[in-house]
């Protein structure tokens, strides 16, 4: 059997915590830790072996039990983001609209195109680069290309901090444009079941649309929608200011980031 890896056998026991009913205080209790340590060391994932066996022994639950359960979520959840890279790229919103526009750029001279368009010295284009290795998100060669690690789509987890500001700047963009396209009924009869029916067919409709115009090439700019239940005219959705040049500090702040949301709990 392969080896999870930890942030997934820690996904795993919350989620074995969970199932059982018990709360984290009680476990806490029963430890004999702090509620913030013990909350601190569900998210480590340089936790030791000796905790997480302790932690599964309060559990009532086994670590060949755990790592089954934690090879299926890291199975089915490949394409998330882990913890700590949901935290960094909240905490430096730049990053990771950086990281977005890598990731869709087709050519091979990205690095050249992230510095010119937005006017990047080599010191900060390499220190957003350098950061995202130490994410484990791209692979740096010594001719300046970038090998991109992972899945081509990532997604938010539910809990994800991206996921939640992702949300309000969409909710924001659509509800303040002023030529949002809206249909609205009240005073509706309508059952759960016709409710589900509904949202069916207006994704089959959206995306036969969509399908449509993707193999007629009619991929303008100006056909991008947002479609909530309610369409606008696309915009640029980014969680920063903008891609600009770093301070000195960037990458030692990213680097005390990383390391205090993996170590914090160890």
């Amino acid at each position: 059997m392969r080896a999870a890896n930890p942030e997934y056998l820690l996904a795993a026991l919350r989620g074995v915590i969970k199932a059982k009913g018990l709360t984290y205080k009680e476990l806490a209790d029963r430890l004999g830790v702090p509620l913030s340590t013990f909350k601190r060391h569900l998210y480590s994932p340089s936790i030791t072996l000796e905790k997480l066996l302790d932690y599964c022994l309060e559990a009532d639950t086994t670590l060949e039990e755990l790592q089954k359960l934690a090879i299926k979520l890291q199975h089915d959840n490949d394409s998330f983001f882990s913890h700590t890279q949901d935290e960094v790229f909240y905490q430096f919103p730049q990053l990771y609209d950086f990281y977005r526009e890598l990731r869709h750029l087709r050519h091979q001279d990205s690095y050249e195109h992230m510095q010119q368009k937005y006017g990047l010295d080599n010191s900060s284009t390499y220190a957003y680069l350098r950061a995202l290795e130490m994410l484990g998100l791209v692979k740096l060669a010594d001719d300046n290309k970038i090998q991109l690690i992972g899945p081509y789509y990532y997604r938010f987890s539910d809990d994800s901090k991206l996921s939640q500001k992702y949300k309000e700047i969409l909710k924001e963009q659509a509800l303040e444009n002023p030529n949002c396209v809206r249909v609205g009924f009240s005073r509706m009869y309508l059952k759960e079941e016709q409710l589900e029916a509904l949202n069916k067919l207006l994704a089959k409709e959206v995306l036969k649309y969509h399908s449509e115009n993707m193999q007629n090439d009619a991929t303008s700019q100006e056909l991008l929608r947002n479609v909530l239940l309610f369409v606008t005219q696309h915009q640029p959705l980014a969680f920063s200011e903008g891609i600009a040049s770093l301070p000195n500090s960037f990458l030692q702040d990213v680097k005390a980031a990383i390391a205090n949301f993996e170590e914090q709990g160890a």
